[in-house]
């Protein structure tokens, strides 16, 4: 029976197991972060809102029902039922309609804004997450590098081929590089929490590969550089808004039409010209109105126009000071990945063959006793610098391409 249930289970639920228990490629990450993260859910939940309102576009006041009964015209008793409806002028309609859909379009680029935050910062720690992988191999090596220096520093001490001062430093460096260890655990962990949280993931997660991948990667020209930038369509949307709230505000000024109708008795009073019959209770009289609602005071609703104007050159302003430090950000993160893209070649052209070199002949010398450990020690912190600097490298020109595709909104 037991394992019955657990067959079943495992049928159910093939796609969370596989989920929670597979490692994930940073676009596998990308597409469970577009499907469990709640602030996205918060933001597709905002569009239905808006939607939604879509439908009130032509929404009434309510109807007035009516009913009078007394002496109204006479000694008997009467009864007036009455029914009226005030309806907005027309042109109301059609701003409201204009207003409710301008909203929505902002919601899709609210969520659109959400959307590409969401993707660049689950790459982003992605990406550092297998820095911090690559760095832990190189530290790894680092500590069996200067492990293997302790024990020659030691055995020539034993020997009396070296003072106590080798030893030391070779300890010193050795620990040093366990506690650079130790905090690069800790980082990943930190890093590894974030990804789980971008996820939106109750559980533990994973990532595949441990080697940041090459960039091959064109920056697109600067005239259209941020053209598709989501925040920057939400801001001119807010524009928009701000126009068609002006239009509904100037067509709320327009008189309100009001219709009605009534039926009453008129107990007493005569049914034809010549005086009789009387009219009984069982006689019913009706009739209709039709009206216009005017605004007496028209200064506070003309002051709610104007200040709507006021709104719409605050949201333009905004646009356009957006755009401007987009552009500006554009223009610093390609110059900054031209940097990067420098500072890469001249590792693998130049640094990284001759800090190879480098620690080749500095090892023969110091193992056959050309060199003292001073030498040997400077030596070894260069090569090693030489191949952080490598790895950092690496590191930063992937994440200036990625800020880069962030600010121009075309993330693949």
């Amino acid at each position: 029976m037991n394992t019955k249930i657990i067959i079943i289970i495992g049928l159910l639920f093939p796609i969370a197991a596989f989920s929670q228990s597979q490692p994930l490629s940073m676009e596998q990450a990308v597409q469970v972060a577009l499907q469990q993260n709640k602030g996205l859910k918060s933001a597709d939940a905002s569009v239905a809102y808006y939607r939604g309102l879509t439908r009130t576009s032509g929404e009434l006041p309510k109807t007035q029902v009516g009913l009078q009964y007394g002496q109204n015209n006479s000694y008997a008793n009467d009864n007036n039922f009455s029914v009226s409806q005030s309806i907005p002028f027309p042109t109301l309609f059609g701003a409201k309609k204009q207003l409710n859909e301008a909203q929505v379009e902002s919601a899709v680029w609210q969520k659109a804004t959400t959307q590409n935050d969401l993707i660049y910062q689950v790459k982003q720690t992605y990406i550092q997450l297998l820095y911090l992988r690559e760095l832990r191999t190189l530290l790894t090596r680092q500590d069996s590098l200067f492990t293997s220096f302790e024990r020659t520093a030691d055995l020539r001490y034993r020997t009396g081929e070296s003072r106590m001062l080798e030893k030391t430093a070779a300890t010193g460096r050795l620990q040093e590089v366990r506690n650079l260890l130790r905090q690069n655990q800790a980082d990943e962990k930190i890093y590894m929490a974030r990804l789980q949280s971008l996820l939106g993931s109750t559980e533990s997660v994973d990532i595949t590969g441990t080697d940041i991948p090459e960039t091959v990667f064109q920056a697109p020209q600067d005239s259209v550089a941020i053209s598709d930038n989501p925040q920057l369509h939400y801001l001119r949307q807010q524009v928009t808004i701000a126009d068609r709230q002006k239009k509904v505000y100037s067509a709320a000024i327009l008189p309100d039409i009001t219709v009605g109708y009534f039926n009453q008795t008129l107990i007493g009073m005569a049914l034809n010209a010549s005086g009789s019959p009387l009219a009984t209770g069982s006689n019913r009289f009706q009739g209709f109105q039709v009206g216009v609602a005017l605004p007496l005071w028209l200064g506070p609703m003309k002051a709610r126009v104007k200040a709507e104007e006021k709104q719409q050159q605050a949201a333009s302003l905004a646009f356009d000071n957006s755009q401007l430090v987009l552009q500006n950000q554009y223009r610093q993160a390609v110059q900054q990945f031209v940097k990067f893209r420098s500072s890469l070649d001249y590792y693998h052209a130049t640094a990284l063959p001759n800090a190879d070199l480098l620690l080749q002949q500095a090892t023969k010398s110091y193992t056959s006793g050309d060199i003292g450990y001073a030498e040997y020690f400077l030596n070894l912190e260069q090569v090693l610098n030489v191949r952080q600097g490598y790895l950092q490298a690496r590191n930063d020109i992937k994440q200036a391409e990625l800020y880069i595709a962030y600010l121009s909104g075309r993330q693949r």
